[in-house]
């Protein structure tokens, strides 16, 4: 049976082997598909991508879990290990702006994260973090996060786009906007996050986040100080799905007291 480090340096592996079929299929013509409506699309790279990760873990990890975005294989099994897999982070970008999207990979057993890897494919970055061993971007080490105030950092905050009666839920999160220095949106939680983990972004607050957009970023940021919890402040479990803050320590705190006024 292969150790954690062993599936860890084969998954890396199988990234950058994901990230090549990608550039290769963006010189092709590119078929996309709407899912729940034209702001929330699906291409044949996505899935393609997907089946990829799908087809190793079945053959190399055949009782282990998967949770993909695209559900092309995804099972549940009495193994304790859990992959998360998002193909293509950032669907929108892949296909309007030909950058600003990842593929993000996690590995769990049970609510312990082993492992996290996004692969920023036309930036060539890979962050990666093995659990305990530090979080790094391509060969450097990333270093402890340091954060200040909401007033002196940029933070990402996204609420849904809905009708001003709907807006109303979300009150907390656009007064949030107004106490930061500055707000930015990317259209990919991987690569926000990933400007959080190298300090470009103090952190980063969602209306409405599933488990595959986040979970490599988390093991990562974990490693280096960062915090994950719901809008109000509590722990949650690897595959949760909802609101979410994850910044490092003191900031999250007080974003957390901002939006629970």
């Amino acid at each position: 049976m292969d150790t954690d480090r062993q599936i860890y340096e084969q998954a890396l592996g199988w990234v950058r082997e994901a990230g090549s079929l990608i550039l290769k299929r963006m010189e092709q013509t590119i078929h996309i598909q709407v899912k729940k409506n034209h702001a929330d699309l699906v291409t044949v790279v996505d899935r393609e991508v997907e089946a990829f990760f799908v087809n190793n873990i079945q053959q190399y990890y055949a009782d282990h879990n998967i949770l993909g975005e695209e559900n092309i294989g995804n099972r549940l099994s009495d193994s304790p290990y859990l992959w998360i897999i998002d193909p293509i982070d950032g669907t929108t970008n892949f296909i309007n702006r030909k950058k600003d999207f990842a593929i993000s990979v996690a590995l769990c057993n049970g609510d312990q994260g082993i492992f996290g890897i996004v692969y920023d494919v036309m930036a060539d970055h890979f962050y990666c973090a093995f659990h305990g061993e530090g979080a790094f971007l391509n060969e450097n080490k990333l270093g402890p996060l340091k954060s200040s105030s909401i007033e002196t950092e940029l933070l990402v905050v996204n609420a849904p786009r809905q009708n001003l009666l709907e807006m109303s839920r979300w009150e907390p999160l656009h007064i949030l906007t107004g106490k930061a220095r500055g707000v930015r949106s990317y259209g990919a939680t991987t690569i926000e996050l990933c400007d959080v983990m190298t300090g470009m972004l103090g952190g980063y607050v969602q209306a409405e986040v599933n488990a595959w957009d986040y979970a490599a970023c988390r093991i990562i940021l974990e490693e280096i100080g960062g915090k994950f919890t719901d809008l109000q402040g509590n722990e949650i479990n690897r595959v949760y799905k909802g609101g979410l803050v994850a910044a490092g320590s003191p900031l999250h705190e007080e974003i957390i007291r901002a939006l629970n006024k």
